[in-house]
Parts: structure tokens; sequence; C-alpha cells
């Protein structure tokens, strides 16, 4: 299901009476509001999705057994709620899990209705207590399940249900072989169009086993895959990640890495975090420190870049910007593993 862009929803407000308060109808609304799990385009503003969400409460005051209205309320709530914090958002989540359910009933043989339910679910888990997170996880993985006993086609459905079986421990139904099933479902349906998720799936548990020659073939594989959601970046984001941080190759990261930045967006921190880690574990602090300064002047919040300034500072010999970066990591993540070390290095480095 594509959704219109701002432009086409600003064409159609245009027709409103001059003075009018602009309102999208309710079909513009709708498109607006729903996004596929593989969208990539951002989500629209606030203002516009607030218009639409009127337009939506009220078709869904006036149709009340439709469910398309409760579904894509569904998702207005769910981009609220990515833009909210602390209760605000805990609120939105509830909100649009109880829309999605809401749909479901309505509509209980759609199998999107169902995924929804399953994401909205989990994306819960974290606002409750331990019970209500056993239950939540419960209801997510059953409406996975239907989605796919509704749709066997249905991509996102069995991702999900992969991410659950290798997230969820054992005595909750957790299982890396019921995971490994998905992913090889994935590649074995027709016209490919699981082909891409298929192949992350599957190298994503290779990792896991430390199987590094299959983690690389399937993530390899990833990166020329079609299908729903195809995106080479994303294969090569997750390679060179596994091969930096999991398997501590740095050799066989570098070419990974290299294909990964040609490629990138401009603005894809990761691209230029990842090349900064590997020039720097490569012995080249002096090349690694300006690519962490690029991601660190766009997001002072990047704990590895922190990290890899902080290490390449002391290792060129600018102790005072060395100390400073350890102690803004200190500061900034004091539950991290490494805020220990760093405050001591940044006491080591003030000589006391």
């Amino acid at each position: 299901m594509s959704r219109v862009t701002i432009l086409a929803l600003s064409a159609a407000l245009a027709l409103a009476p001059p003075g009018a308060a602009a309102e999208p109808t309710p079909d513009a609304a709708y498109t607006l509001a729903v996004r596929t799990p593989w969208m990539r385009d951002p989500a629209p503003g606030p203002e516009a999705l607030s218009a639409a969400r009127k337009v939506l409460e009220s078709q869904a005051t006036r149709e009340p057994s439709n469910a398309r209205w409760p579904y894509a309320l569904g998702y207005a709530a769910s981009i609220e709620a990515d833009r909210a914090s602390g209760d605000a958002a805990e609120a939105k989540r509830k909100e649009a899990l109880e829309r999605f359910q809401k749909a479901a009933s309505l509509q209980p043989g759609n199998a999107d209705y169902q995924y929804c339910v399953g994401t909205a679910s989990f994306e819960r888990i974290d606002d409750v207590g331990m019970l209500s997170k056993m239950s939540l996880a419960s209801d997510g993985r059953k409406a996975f399940e239907k989605a796919v006993e509704l749709d066997p086609n249905h991509v996102a459905a069995r991702v999900g249900l992969a991410q659950f079986f290798l997230g969820a421990p054992g005595i909750a139904g957790g299982s890396v072989d019921k995971a490994r099933a998905q992913g090889t479902a994935l590649l074995a349906l027709p016209g490919k169009r699981g082909e891409f998720q298929g192949r992350m799936v599957l190298g994503g548990i290779a990792a896991r086993e430390k199987n590094w020659a299959e983690m690389s073939r399937q993530l390899t594989a990833a990166e020329t895959a079609g299908g729903e959601g195809a995106d080479p970046v994303a294969a090569m984001r997750s390679h060179a990640w596994y091969l930096i941080t999991d398997k501590n190759d740095v050799p066989a990261a570098v070419p990974v890495v290299e294909r990964y930045v040609k490629i990138a967006p401009a603005d894809d921190l990761s691209a230029i975090y990842l090349d900064g880690e590997v020039k720097r574990l490569s012995g080249r602090c002096a090349d690694a420190l300006p690519r962490y300064d690029l991601v660190l002047a766009k997001y002072e919040q990047a704990r590895g870049s922190r990290w890899g300034a902080a290490v390449c500072h002391e290792q060129l010999g600018h102790k005072d910007l060395a100390r400073r970066d350890f102690e803004e990591y200190a500061r900034r993540f004091p539950n991290d593993p490494r805020a220990k070390e760093a405050k001591a290095s940044a006491k080591r480095l003030t000589g006391s």
C-alpha cells in the first residue's frame, strides 16, 4: 500500500475554499497516516498528521464498523509515539495497540491488521511490568502467527516471528531452529519477495552461532537480493558491524566498510562511524578522528564515536582533548560498561 506524498496532499487541500481550515479528504488522511513495514520516506509532519487524525477520528465515529479508520489511527498514534517521550509516548503506544486491536476485531481475516497488532504489542513491552510483558509477548507472537496463517507470503510477519524466536528465552518459546525455519521460509516465498529479509535473518542467526563463513555468505548475498525491503546498505551495515564487534576481524571488515561507505547516503552516520572504527582498529587514528568528529558534530550522543575519539586523542598525544572526551563519555553514559574505564582514563590524564 503506497502513501501519498505531502506534496500530493497539499494539492488536494488547495481545493478548500479560501479561509477554510486545511482538511484532507478521508482517503487522503488514510494514505497519509498508514505506513508499510519497509517504507523509507519520512513520516508526515506534525501539522499534517494532526489534520489527518481529526478526519480519521471523525470517520471512525461515522463508520464504527469500518476497520480502515482505527487501522489508520493506529499508525497515527505510532508516529506520534516516536515523536513523544516519557508518559506521553507510553500513552501513544497504548493507543496504537488498542486501535490496531480494534481494526483486527472488526476484520479478523486481514493479515496486515494482525501484523500491526503483533508489532504494537512488542513496542509496548518496555512500558509494562514483568507479568504484562509475558502477556504482551504472547499476544504479539500469536498475532504474527495469525498473520502468517492468513497470508503465508506475509514477509513482515515472518520476520517478526524470526525476531521473536531469536529474542525470547526458551521457556517463553524462543528457538533458534524456529527462527531459522522462518528465514528459510522467507527464501522460498514466490517471486523472491522474501529473499532479502530471509538472507538478513539467516545471516543474523549465523553471527549468533559464530558461523562466520555462513554469516558472510548470507549477508553478501543480501547485498544483491531482491524482494520486500531490499536494502544493500542495510546488508553491508550489518555485515560490517558483526565483523567488527562480534568477530573482531578488522581486515575482513575493511572491504565491506569500503563498499558500504561508497553507496551510503551522505547523512548515514553509521557508515561514517564504522569507517572511523576500521581506521582506528587498523592503527590509523589520525585518519579515524575526522570521521568521529563528523559524527559527533551531528549527534552528540554517539557513544561509539565519543569513545573512539577519546582513545585516538590519547594515542596521538592530545591529552587535554582525550581527557575532555573521556569525561564527557562518563557524564553522558554513566550506566555504560565503559563508563568506569572512561573515568579512570580521565583521572589518569589529569595526572592525579
